[in-house]
């Protein structure tokens, strides 16, 4: 078992069992959450879209991104 795992195990069984449930289901989740297409996410009530946007936005605030043209200045065919 790796030091992670131990560590993880050893929190656990300290928390209070609500909480241990609140762990089990967040593990539920996590196995169960997948990135959804476009085509998906399109099909999903307003709402719910909505949130997932917003939740996908925050959880992106604090991440470095590269931006660059999909072009040359200088056209090859020109």
């Amino acid at each position: 078992m790796s030091s992670l795992e131990q560590e993880i195990l050893q929190r656990i069984s300290k928390l209070t069992p609500e909480n241990k449930r609140r762990v089990l289901d967040f593990l539920a989740q996590l196995e169960n959450e997948r990135p959804l297409s476009a085509l998906e996410l399109m099909k999903l009530p307003h709402d719910e879209r909505q949130q997932r946007v917003k939740l996908a936005i925050e959880s992106a605030a604090n991440e470095t991104f590269e931006t660059f043209e999909a072009y040359s200045e200088e056209m090859p065919d020109e």
